[in-house]
């Protein structure tokens, strides 16, 4: 999910575009959206029959990357051969409604998917693998659509985290504004002068689903990740321990960010905290802050072997329909092409994510652009040096983060220790899993 949103099986053989090729997985799809996913059901289907000329595209950004898609699409429509009928879904809806479309046998054509859902839909896609391909894109984005050797999903982007930070109270803390802090060392020398030398807070951070996510960079960042290939919990370690306990640590010993995630998110946007975690989004909303603002890289967990970002990605996939002809599918792949290749660079410099073209992050346009040089150029050299880290794709994937999510929050408000939380979050995990 990203804040403008507001988020294997065996080979199987290439095949041209037969639309009943694969058949819908109601389990998967039920695993994907959970007893929730089911409300609706009647009433919600998605687009009633086939009445609208055009690809029909669904997608869930708001506010400035939404903008974004919006005008990228009008210009598609007023200058290429195919036409779109886009259509944003709330991002609380979204998933559901896919769901509901797909299972009621009326699914847009083409739909935007977060690369960690991937695992929940495989078995409903058009593959795309001979028409599109892996290499117009940069490999470690483009592999979070293949599935057994198969190209399901075609990445649009990928949205990593980075540490962004006010280069007011940088300055107003005797810290250098251009020479931001790129190892946990240095980040925590950048906190404690924050907290010494103003009156603002240091630092903050997410709460809710984007919370497991910087947990699971850091355990990453120490050489460890937060499932196993079974989807066992692989957090119940002294590596896991320590990030966890290092999160507590950040509210409730060195009093760097608030208790409440709300009063932290309130006073970076007054200007009043010196460094927050944030994606790639963010670049739209702290531009409206008023602050003068830079990035940097998110390397926050102490003792890290191996310090990374993480970045998600938009896929774009085309559900399976029986009632799609040759010639809209057509149209469907020459708009993922459109969007993912030549449009790709604006969607980088206007919407502030990390192109998942090659061509794009090559692109004089980009690189010219005021977002490569304050924050798509940081994310890019991760990338490139081997910095980033793609979540992976599993079964329940909205459960199983709910289940860790809900005691890391616990523990900001000051109800659990970090010892509670490993051993709630890890027999959530096991709950949610044994289930399947």
């Amino acid at each position: 999910m990203t804040a403008g949103d507001k988020e294997r099986g065996p080979h199987r053989p290439r095949s041209s575009h037969r639309q009943g090729s694969r058949s819908v997985s109601r389990r998967g799809l039920l695993q994907a959206t959970g007893a929730g996913g089911l409300t609706g059901l009647a009433g919600c289907t998605g687009f009633v029959g086939r009445s609208q000329e055009g690809v029909e595209y669904w997608t869930l950004f708001g506010g400035g990357d939404g903008d974004v898609m919006e005008a990228m699409v009008d210009e598609i429509n007023e200058n290429d051969d195919v036409h779109i009928n886009r259509q944003r879904v709330p991002w609380d809806e979204y998933y559901g409604r896919l769901y509901t479309s797909m299972v009621g046998g009326n699914p847009p054509d083409l739909a935007i998917m977060h690369s960690r859902m991937m695992d929940e839909y495989e078995d409903s896609l058009v593959p795309v693998t001979d028409e599109i391909g892996t290499e117009p894109y940069l490999e470690e984005v483009a592999q979070g659509g293949v599935v057994g050797g198969e190209q399901l999903a075609v990445p649009l982007d990928s949205h990593p985290f980075g540490l962004y930070y006010n280069k007011e109270i940088f300055e107003e803390a005797g810290l250098d504004p251009e020479d931001p802090p790129e190892t946990p060392e240095q980040f925590i020398d950048a906190a404690d002068a924050i907290v010494d030398n103003t009156d603002h807070y240091a630092f903050d951070f997410f709460d809710g689903e984007q919370g497991v996510e910087v947990m699971r960079m850091m355990v990453a960042s120490r050489g460890g990740r937060l499932l196993d290939d079974d989807y066992e919990p692989a957090f119940e370690t002294d590596d896991g321990l320590a990030v966890v306990q290092e999160m507590h640590d950040w509210v409730h010993e060195r009093e760097w960010a608030p208790v409440d995630p709300d009063t932290g998110w309130d006073a970076w946007n007054r200007g009043e905290v010196g460094m927050r975690l944030e994606g790639s989004w963010h670049i739209s909303v702290v531009r409206e802050t008023g602050f003068e603002f830079g990035m940097t890289k998110p390397f926050v967990m102490p003792d890290s072997t191996t310090p990374v970002t993480l970045g998600e990605s938009h896929m774009m996939i085309i559900p399976q329909s029986e009632d799609r002809d040759q010639a809209r599918l057509e149209d469907t792949i020459e708009t993922i092409r459109l969007l993912t290749q030549e449009f790709n660079p604006r969607w980088g410099y206007d919407a502030g994510h990390l192109p998942a073209s090659e061509a794009a992050t090559e692109s004089d346009e980009l690189r010219d652009s005021e977002t490569w040089s304050q924050t798509l150029e940081t994310f890019h050299e991760m990338v490139e040096e081997d910095e980033f880290r793609r979540p992976p794709s599993t079964p329940r994937t909205t459960q199983y983060m709910e289940r860790i999510y809900q005691p890391l929050d616990d523990m900001r408000a000051g109800n659990m220790t970090p010892e509670e939380v490993i051993e709630t979050a890890a027999d959530g995990v096991r709950q949610t899993f044994s289930r399947q």
